[in-house]
């Protein structure tokens, strides 16, 4: 590859959020970790740092294009995200370690929540009308979905 295919193929600072991949396994990775952490042994730098780690990944999947205007329970999710990620819910220097444990913990199962959407939104064929993520559908209509495959 010549120097200026490189250069061209290289990110740069007028890249965007939407032109970069999502390394989904990296964003797992950090999911597992976050979960796994023992309160009883993790001290609140950990915590600080897993929390910053954790909304980052969230605010990238929330940037991304999740079916919003076509789905309700994805809209549903995204209420309960901005919710979660609103300064009043944020623990700060003063929050003790147990309630930031836990807001940790609420941000990394909304962040997988996020995820599982993205995954089965960039699965979807795009040209079918009930291309809704199965984990965005109603309980009654997985059942369904899951009836009409059998």
């Amino acid at each position: 590859m010549t120097a200026m295919a490189q250069e061209r193929s290289a990110p740069t600072s007028d890249t965007g959020v939407g032109d970069l991949p999502i390394d989904v396994e990296c964003i797992r990775d950090g999911l597992i970790a976050a979960l796994e952490l023992p309160l009883s042994t993790t001290t609140r730098e950990a915590i600080d740092t897993n929390i910053r780690q954790v909304r980052g990944h969230l605010n990238l999947l929330m940037g991304e294009e999740l079916g919003y205007d076509s789905d309700n329970a994805v809209r549903d999710l995204f209420r309960q995200a901005y919710a979660l990620l609103s300064s009043g819910r944020r623990p700060d220097e003063a929050t003790p370690a147990f309630e930031a444990f836990e807001y940790l913990r609420d941000a990394a199962r909304m962040t997988q929540r996020f995820l599982d959407v993205f995954e089965n939104f960039r699965k979807a064929p795009v040209h079918r009308p009930d291309s809704t993520p199965l984990s965005a559908r109603s309980p009654e209509s997985r059942r369904t979905t899951t009836k009409e495959k059998t």
